[in-house]
């Protein structure tokens, strides 16, 4: 039997029933609206009082958002666009993956691991170049691996 201040007396299966219960009644309310506005409200107001409290971090902290806007500055001026085709990237690279150096199948599709994806040799985040020069064939699982690291092709972290 469940206490007076609790819903459920604690077997597994009572807990179980519960909180089903809990959860469709839940989904009731979100699909209804009911339950969304009224959270809305109190996180506005809520983020209102933090600001109000505490400020912005620009304000609590100038040093940081000028030094923050200066690197932003430096990188957009400093960026070499050049506008290419990724088909023009895996042809040039012969449908090799210049990391793990294995073949890349063109008819495997996004999102999967072994489909072909543009990688940066230098990455944007280091300050590289969104160049024809700058990008090479990779599968989307080795890309993802390399991270905005600088390796060399083939190299066992890549792979």
């Amino acid at each position: 039997m469940p206490g007076n201040r609790t819903a459920h007396c604690g077997k597994v299966e009572c807990k179980r029933r519960f909180n089903a219960a809990r959860s469709r009644e839940t989904m009731r309310r979100v699909r209804a609206g009911e339950s969304g506005e009224r959270y809305r409200d109190y996180d506005r107001k809520s983020q209102r009082r933090r600001l109000e409290t505490v400020g912005h971090w620009r304000v609590v902290y100038p040093e940081r958002a000028s030094r923050v806007d200066a690197l932003r500055r430096m990188r957009v001026q400093a960026a070499t666009v050049e506008d290419f085709a990724p088909r023009d990237v895996y042809e040039r690279d012969g449908w090799v993956c210049q990391l793990c150096l294995l073949g890349i199948d063109p008819a495997v599709a996004w999102p999967d691991s072994m489909s072909p994806s543009v990688d940066h040799v230098v990455p944007l985040a280091k300050g590289g170049e969104h160049s024809m020069a700058n990008a090479q064939a990779a599968h989307l699982g080795c890309n993802s691996r390399k991270c905005d690291r600088l390796e060399q092709p083939g190299s066992p972290a890549a792979a």
